[in-house]
């Protein structure tokens, strides 16, 4: 969904990317470039950079100072940040305020932190300017179908992408790993051992028979360093944002005009 906005933005503003690079190794401000890697920004934050290669894009757990950072001159003239996961951290007020829920596991039906997934209580989304529904429908591209799919995944909800995918009518095994997984080479190993059990005897892995790899963009930059699974056909799946084609526009069209607005007033 960031990446979304952040592509439709990018044809009339120049737009930059703050996320809090969740699961890095590193502390601070950092922007990301050429030497970045899972390790040092996050995984989200690369999966971003897979996906949009001329977008600004920097982590910081503290928003405020990334923000200070990005508008600093030192990385050009920004006119937006999308700040990625930011709703409750205070410290910083957004200028527009948009909420994702999950058609599938919808908010209405969680309860607070420690029983459910709610950091806040719903009467939160007063702060909100925009409610989204998403993962109603997955938009998944059924042209990577294979004879059998091994579907890798590290988030948080699979199920709906796994749906998806079974559509093909191919999935023949799905590897569950909790969302930010770290893979080791001991996991990659398992996965090559999996992948060589379900190929055909005396296939070659390019052959059209052979297994696939399927995996989220944030998995695949993580597997694709791995050197176990380096000559074997591992891709990404391109996902589009997880809403109706028909809300669209009128979602963009909502954005714009708090952007115009803003602009014409500065």
């Amino acid at each position: 969904m960031v990446a979304w906005i952040a592509r439709e933005l990018s044809e009339k503003y120049r737009v930059a990317i703050l996320s809090r690079g969740y699961g890095r190794r590193t502390r601070g401000f950092l922007f990301l470039d050429a030497d970045s890697t899972p390790e040092t920004v996050g995984d989200e934050p690369m999966e971003l950079r897979l996906l949009l290669t001329e977008i600004p894009i920097a982590v910081d757990r503290k928003r405020k100072r990334g923000i200070q950072n990005l508008t600093s001159g030192k990385y050009g003239k920004i006119d937006l940040i999308l700040m990625d996961d930011g709703f409750q951290h205070r410290r910083v007020t957004p200028g527009y305020a948009i909420i994702l829920d999950d058609f599938n596991r919808p908010m209405r039906r969680e309860k607070l932190l420690p029983a459910g997934l709610l950091r806040e209580p719903l009467s939160g989304l007063k702060r909100a300017d925009l409610i989204i529904e998403t993962k109603k429908q997955i938009s998944f591209d059924s042209r990577q179908a294979s004879s059998c799919i091994i579907l890798i995944t590290g988030i948080s909800n699979h199920q709906p992408l796994a749906d998806e995918v079974s559509k093909t009518g191919f999935l023949c095994r799905h590897l569950k790993y909790s969302d930010h997984h770290r893979y080791t080479h001991a996991d990659a190993a398992s996965i090559r051992n999996l992948y060589f059990s379900l190929l055909p005897e005396n296939q070659l892995s390019a052959a059209p028979s052979a297994p696939l790899l399927l995996t989220t963009g944030k998995d695949y930059v993580k597997l694709s360093r791995l050197p176990e699974l380096s000559d074997l056909p591992l891709q990404w799946i391109p996902i589009g944002p997880p809403i109706n084609p028909d809300q669209k526009q009128e979602i963009l069209n909502k954005i714009y005009h708090y952007v115009e607005k803003i602009n014409g007033n500065n």
